[in-house]
């Protein structure tokens, strides 16, 4: 039904395009349409080539690809693109026919698959990015991949030495599943993980509480383009720490780079562990408040006994003499 939905879209926008066409003669030749699928590649794409290129990125970074609802200006920028970057996702099954309704026969297509939401996993996707612009438009990349580089390299140092002070090994986490290898990447010990909240069952949900129960779990992991309330429920009925992080940059204001939305990520989860601990802390000191007055009221409950025995004692005494 979504294919069907999207071949009569596509017929809708050609009379669009018959208009829109007319303004690429005055784009400039030197200055290349890059179409990427989402911004884990294209923010890549825009640093590496800043004003050199017209950058669209198709996907909003606030929504799942799956959502994905295309706008006339997506297919004229498919059909004037020199290149067309994507992840060959599962959410991209629109991609193809946008593809072949654009008419675009020059494009050139490349795919950037794997893991890019961990720091090692984004240096590949930063060399093989950078590689196949350097191939493509002729142009020596080599100074901007280092420099992204060197800023992924000091996110990571940062988040390997914050994981150290804060011991995080030893707190456990459940976290939607797109996020696990992000999640263990900064040193917590991921225990369960769960699929979009919309296909899990009661039974799915349950298992999760009973997971969180048992196992201690201190956070529950959302991810922002799936959903941001189920997590809170879940952590509310355990007593964890909600924490919602991004899998795409740009986002959330502030997290416009990879190495940004690395950063970001981590704060929270850290920030998040921080709220755990002194919670528990609290949990603590009002368990042993508890202890404290229960045994204030046994000890009171025994004197009164023994003050009562004494009294009967010394009634009865009174009474033989």
């Amino acid at each position: 039904m979504k294919n069907k939905k999207y071949v009569v879209f596509l017929s809708i926008t050609i009379l669009a395009l018959a208009i829109l066409s007319t303004l690429s003669a005055s784009a400039s030749e030197d200055k290349p349409i890059i179409v990427c699928t989402t911004e884990a590649v294209g923010s890549l794409v825009r640093e590496y080539l800043g004003d050199k290129a017209d950058v669209v990125v198709l996907v909003n970074p606030s929504i799942c690809p799956a959502d994905f609802d295309m706008k006339p200006s997506d297919m004229y920028a498919v059909s004037n693109a020199k290149i067309l970057f994507k992840q060959n996702i599962q959410g991209e099954f629109w991609l193809e026919g946008l593809i072949e309704a654009s008419g675009n026969v020059n494009l050139t297509q490349v795919a950037i698959p794997g893991v890019y939401n961990t720091p090692e996993g984004a240096k590949s996707y930063i060399e093989r990015v950078g590689g196949n612009l350097t191939t493509i438009l002729g142009i020596d990349l080599s100074m901007e991949e280092m420099g992204m580089l060197e800023d992924l390299d000091e996110v990571s140092n940062w988040i390997t030495g914050q994981a150290q002070d804060y011991q995080v090994s030893s707190i456990k986490v459940i976290c939607m599943k797109w996020q696990k290898l992000f999640v263990e990447s900064a040193g917590f010990q991921v225990v369960a993980t769960y699929n979009p909240p919309e296909t899990l069952s009661v039974s799915d949900i349950n298992d999760l509480i009973d997971t969180a129960e048992s196992e201690g779990v201190a956070l529950i992991v959302d991810n922002f383009q799936v959903d941001v309330e189920f997590g809170k429920s879940i952590a509310d009925e355990v007593g964890a720490e909600h924490v919602v992080l991004t899998n795409f940059p740009g986002a959330i204001p502030g997290t416009e780079s990879l190495a940004e939305m690395f950063r970001y990520n981590a704060e929270q989860l850290f920030k998040s562990m921080s709220a755990w601990n002194y919670t528990g802390a609290l949990r603590e000191e009002n368990e042993s408040l508890k202890d404290r007055v229960t045994l204030y009221q046994i000890t009171t409950a025994l004197a009164a006994v023994v003050a009562g025995v004494e009294a009967v004692f010394l009634y009865t005494k009174r009474g033989k003499m």
